[in-house]
């Protein structure tokens, strides 16, 4: 058949009326669209005038077995789909189904249709495509993948598989003034009871969205994880404005497949510039959604989440922890114009009669800013921070900016420590040097496909800790004058706290309880419930040291004593009371050897008798990122630059 042929027969639809198989007339208006194997129309539901909806007819010169039994699939299972008492708002509704027979200069057609509810809105990926390569919104991404996800337990509550999940195949609709997603195109769909032919080839799978088990002969490991896997793909586009598994121009697709099956799993941290300002001011929820994504993306589909739930109830929390702490806050606008300084106000006070004397501001909040972390410096008598817009030393109630290089982009910035008086500024991409008069020096053996998330220096002893770019793996690095060592540490994921024990043996924390000691004989996990994720770790004075996390979690470790002259002492870590469900960020000692812990909501505790025990703090309510305590002082640092200093007691 011609193309002159096929287009009189579309054209000629237009106007007619198709009799379902349960009796609905459905009268067609206007052609929506057009693809290889089909036409959609609009169309009014059994009266002329009848509510809109859809029609999809299966083009003429495509019918063959095979675009046949895919389109008896989509219609079985969107009968199945909404043939229950109260169907998902997220799956686009089905109405009917038929034949139609028409006679077309003397010949006799019959084409098979489905009629599905009218969408009145674009695809997801129109408006990924509107972007421009950024990501959405982050309140909108929650709204829209939280609707998906509800689809996709749907599906797989009656044992179905999409198959072919990808941002043109959910459409956005505005219900009574709220955006609804709806999941549509079922008809590559794996069922129980549907014998239709599987297919091995790329043309069977959209490349970027399918998972490698996807192009496999018989297609048998395709399961509810192959979902999984193109779920995850939409919602780092989402996020990133970015193609998860993207074709480059001149691969063939096998190469593609390839990358999937050997190459880096997607990451947020490398498209910080396309991510929303909300969710690249949180480096933290950055790398939960990173590690939850690497593994919804497993080229295994059995290294995959569970269940489609599972994923969303490990993502969700992340996701409105961001969009609840964004609201509580100006976006970053504005940089600060050097020299402008910010001077402290009154003092306000309020009175802890345990451990201190009362609290004053020495140190005002820097407007528009959100710091991600903070160091003291003693000799100094200052304090360094890095912040989202640049990195500041206070001293005399007063913030100043410290001058960068140009070849430091500060968002890649995730922290600053201090080695005999110089400052060192690590972070994503390999970035660890020190900086001084607005030039930098590379540290030796930093560079390479590392994210350095944390340091510990004493004197000249330089240690960092954090991630590989690449994969789910935390890394330590010992740096010396001229040379540093990286050590990968199996069976961790990320690393957001680093100290170097009384034995000299290096003790790292990170997500999902991870707690590695290394020593020149390898690495070990300490035991623990790993009940939450430890985000800061501070050496104690009897050889052990304090970790504090997650829900306000806090491990007292301490060395079990060796048994035999082979075996080495080893930390034994217990979980100890804390007055507060608040996340811990950081911890340290005073030189009376007194632990005291910050974190989020204004939480300050202080370690006495094996409990962890809430002082009352005002003059701020924002997150603590910092504490020091020295032998007269204790001063805090808020994420807003707010610096408050009390007597100890």
């Amino acid at each position: 058949m011609t193309s002159q042929g096929t287009q009189r027969i579309r054209d000629s639809l237009i106007g007619t009326t198709l009799l379902g198989e349960g009796g609905t007339k459905f009268h067609l208006r206007a052609l929506l669209g057009e693809g290889g194997q089909g036409w959609v129309f609009k169309a009014n539901y059994d009266d002329p005038d009848g509510f809109w909806i859809v029609v999809k007819i299966l083009r003429p010169e495509g019918l063959n077995r095979e675009t046949l039994e895919r389109f008896e699939k989509e219609t079985r299972v969107l009968q199945m789909l909404g043939g229950v008492a109260a169907p998902n708002p997220n799956i686009v509704r089905f109405y009917d189904h038929g034949l139609h027979k028409m006679d077309l200069y003397g010949a006799s057609l019959v084409v098979p249709f489905i009629a599905l509810e009218y969408v009145d809105g674009p695809t997801l990926a129109t408006v990924l495509d509107s972007a421009h390569g950024n990501g959405l919104p982050l309140a909108r991404t929650l709204r829209v993948m939280k609707q998906v996800a509800r689809a996709l337990h749907t599906v797989h509550e009656h044992r179905i598989v999409h198959r072919d999940l990808k941002p043109s195949n959910i459409m956005l609709a505005t219900q009574h003034g709220q955006e609804v997603a709806k999941v549509t195109d079922f008809g590559l769909v794996k069922a129980p009871g549907l014998s239709a032919k599987n297919t091995a080839t790329i043309a069977g799978a959209t490349l970027g969205y399918a998972p490698p088990e996807q192009y496999e002969m018989g297609n048998s490991r395709v399961t509810a994880q192959t979902d999984i896997f193109s779920f995850a793909a939409i919602l780092f586009e989402t996020l990133t404005g970015q193609v998860a598994f993207p074709h480059r121009p001149g691969d063939s697709p096998l190469r593609t497949v390839a990358r999937m099956l050997s190459g880096d799993r997607p990451q947020l941290g490398q498209h910080l510039s396309t991510l929303g300002p909300e969710l690249r001011a949180r480096p933290d929820a950055i790398a939960s959604l990173d590690r939850e994504i690497a593994r919804a993306t497993a080229a295994d589909p059995s290294a995959r989440q569970a269940t489609l739930l599972d994923l969303w109830n490990a993502i969700e929390p992340v996701l409105r922890s961001v969009t609840a702490s964004a609201s509580d806050m100006e976006d970053v606008v504005a940089t600060i114009p050097q020299p402008q300084r910010f001077s402290a106000p009154d003092h306000a006070t309020t009175t802890n009669p345990d451990a201190t004397e009362g609290f004053r501001v020495s140190v005002r909040a820097i407007p528009r800013e959100r710091l991600r972390s903070a160091v003291y410096a003693p000799e100094e008598q200052a304090i360094y921070a890095v912040g989202m817009n640049g990195i500041y030393r206070s001293q005399l109630g007063s913030w100043s900016r410290v001058p960068l290089p140009q070849a430091i982009d500060v968002r890649r910035v995730r922290g600053v420590a201090l080695r005999r008086g110089e400052v060192v500024v690590f972070g994503e991409a390999g970035l660890a040097a020190v900086v001084a008069n607005g030039a930098a020096r590379a540290l030796p053996g930093t560079d390479g496909d590392f994210n350095w998330l944390c340091a510990f220096t004493d004197d000249g002893d330089c240690v960092l800790a954090g991630e590989r770019r690449g994969k789910p793996v935390g890394i330590v690095a010992e740096v010396g004058a001229q040379s540093g060592h990286v050590h990968t540490v199996a069976g961790s994921t990320r690393f957001h706290g680093v100290t170097r024990l009384a034995s000299g043996s290096l003790l790292a924390c990170g997500l999902h309880g991870d707690l590695a000691q290394l020593t020149p004989a390898g690495s070990q996990q300490v035991a623990w419930g790993r009940t939450g994720h430890l985000f800061a770790v501070a050496r104690a004075n009897n050889g052990g040291a304090f970790a504090v996390g997650s829900g306000g979690h806090a491990l007292a470790l301490s060395l079990r004593t060796a048994i035999g002259p082979d075996v080495r002492p080893d930390l034994v870590a217990n979980l100890e009371a804390v007055q507060t469900t608040r996340d811990l960020l950081s911890v340290k000692l005073g030189p009376d050897g007194t632990p005291w812990a910050v974190g989020h909501s204004a939480r300050l505790l202080r370690r006495k008798a094996a409990v962890w025990t809430r002082v009352p703090l005002e003059g701020t309510t924002a997150n603590l990122i910092a504490v020091y305590p020295t032998e007269r002082t204790l001063s805090v640092v808020a994420e807003d630059g707010t610096v408050l200093e009390s007597k100890i007691d």
